[in-house]
C-alpha cells in the first residue's frame, strides 16, 4: 500500500471511530490528513456514512435513535472490512442513506447485464448478498460489476474501486468456484450424454462477482 493509499485508509477510519465514540468533528478536519487529490473521494464516503447515521444526537441524549443509528451504521462498516475491503460496508450504508432494497439493485443490475431468466436472476440475488455481507473477495468482482454499481448508487467508480481494496488484515476467503467446477469430473473429462449444460445466464453472473477485473 502507497504512503498516499495508508494517509487516505487511517483518515477515512479516523473518522469511523471518532464517529463511533460519539465525537463530532467537521468532515474537513479529516479531509486535510489526505493529499489533495483524495479529498473528494474521501469527503463523499464519509458523507454516505453521514447520510446513513442520520440526525446526530443531542448532548446526554446517547440512548437516543439517532445514536443507535450512528453505531449500527459504523458496526456495519467494521465489521465488514476484510477480503472485499469496506464496499460491503459502504454498499448498505449507501442503500441505507437512498432507502433502497436490495431486490431493487439486483434488478437494476438484472437490467444492465440483461439478466432475464429465472436462474440467472437467482445467482445475482445471491451473489449480491455475499457481497453486501463480505462473503467475496474484493481483487475477483469484475470492473464491469463495479462500474455498474457505480451508476446504481451515483458515485464515483474511483470512489467503488477504492472502498473494494482489500484490508491488509482481513479474514481469508476462497473465492467461489464458478458452477459446475466444484465436483464431478476433471476439465479434461467429457461430460455425461445426458448432462445439463450450465445456464449461461448464471456463467455470466459468476464471471462478473468470480471472474476478476477483466471478466
Amino acid at each position: 500500500m502507497s504512503a498516499a493509499e495508508d494517509a487516505f485508509e487511517q483518515a477515512f477510519w479516523l473518522a469511523i471511530e471518532d464517529l463511533k465514540a460519539g465525537a463530532e468533528k467537521p468532515i474537513e478536519s479529516y479531509l486535510r490528513l489526505v493529499p489533495l487529490d483524495q479529498r473528494e473521494e474521501l469527503g463523499r464516503m464519509l458523507a454516505d456514512v453521514l447520510a446513513a447515521r442520520g440526525p446526530a444526537a443531542a448532548p446526554g441524549e446517547a440512548e437516543s435513535e439517532g445514536y443507535r443509528r450512528a453505531v449500527a451504521v459504523v458496526d456495519e462498516v467494521l465489521g465488514a472490512r476484510g477480503a472485499a475491503g469496506i464496499l460491503p460496508g459502504t454498499l448498505k450504508a449507501m442503500r441505507n442513506a437512498r432507502g433502497i432494497e436490495p431486490d431493487s439493485v439486483v434488478e437494476r443490475l438484472a437490467a444492465d447485464f440483461e439478466v432475464e431468466g429465472e436462474e440467472g436472476q437467482q445467482a445475482l440475488a445471491r451473489n449480491y448478498h455475499r457481497l453486501e455481507t463480505g462473503g467475496l473477495l474484493g481483487s475477483k468482482l469484475s470492473r464491469r460489476l463495479l462500474n455498474s454499481l457505480a451508476s446504481i448508487f451515483d458515485v464515483e467508480v474511483a470512489d467503488i474501486l477504492a472502498a473494494a481494496r482489500p484490508a491488509a488484515k482481513g479474514p481469508a476467503l476462497k473465492s467461489a468456484p464458478a458452477m459446475g467446477r466444484g465436483s464431478g469430473p476433471g476439465p479434461s473429462s467429457p461430460p455425461p450424454p445426458d448432462a445439463r449444460l450450465p445456464d449461461p445466464e448464471v456463467e455470466l453472473v459468476e464471471r462478473l462477482f468470480h471472474g476478476g477485473p477483466d471478466a
